[in-house]
């Protein structure tokens, strides 16, 4: 497999849900929270009201771990993408703009809440004024396919919401951490 293979098997996966689970720790206490998000490369923006409980983690510890990952009823069928990185404030009035264009493509019904405020409910309306975008910018992905063989996955490093170069984990973990081999990079 190239990079710009697993780049392109991971960006369909990404695409192919709409949640992701984002964990944070601040003190020793960990914490998670699932967030509609929308790919703009291989970084994540979502929204969120910056007194969330993992909003005001993030502004104290911008590590962030996620998981993207479907239902599946045996182990076998189990793929998806673990992910750590951080969470970033989109700041600037032109990255705001690309974001909110790129979230509403992928989730059209939020933009009801900018287009027909009077639509909503004032409750709805009075949350939407507070919320604010946010980027998870992944440094590394696992992406996990188990239908291969138990434990197959791939390790994506990522710059800047782009690969840079992989490894695949040719062995189930016990058998690498025994070897010592984390199979064969890629840049």
């Amino acid at each position: 497999m190239t990079l710009a293979e697993l780049e392109g098997i991971v960006t369909r996966y990404m695409d192919s849900y709409a949640a992701m689970t984002l964990a944070c720790s601040l003190n020793d206490k960990p914490w998670a929270a699932a967030v509609y998000y929308a790919r703009q490369g291989l970084d994540l923006i979502f929204f969120s009201s910056p007194t969330s409980r993992h909003s005001t983690i993030f502004s104290q510890n911008p590590q962030a771990a996620a998981t993207i990952h479907g239902d599946y009823r045996e182990w076998r069928e189990i793929k998806g993408l673990q992910m750590e990185g951080h969470i970033e404030s989109v700041a600037t009035a032109q990255a705001k703009a690309r974001a909110i264009s790129t979230y509403l493509k992928r989730h059209p019904f939020v933009s009801e809440f900018f287009s027909e405020p009077l639509s909503i409910s004032a409750e709805v309306a009075k949350k939407m004024s507070k919320v604010q975008l946010y980027l998870f910018r992944p440094d590394t992905i696992l992406y996990i396919d188990n239908a291969i063989r138990f434990g197959t996955r791939w390790q994506l490093e990522v710059r800047e919401g782009r690969g840079f170069g992989f490894t695949r984990d040719s062995e189930p973990p016990a058998a690498r951490s025994r070897a010592g081999d984390l199979g064969a990079t890629t840049r």
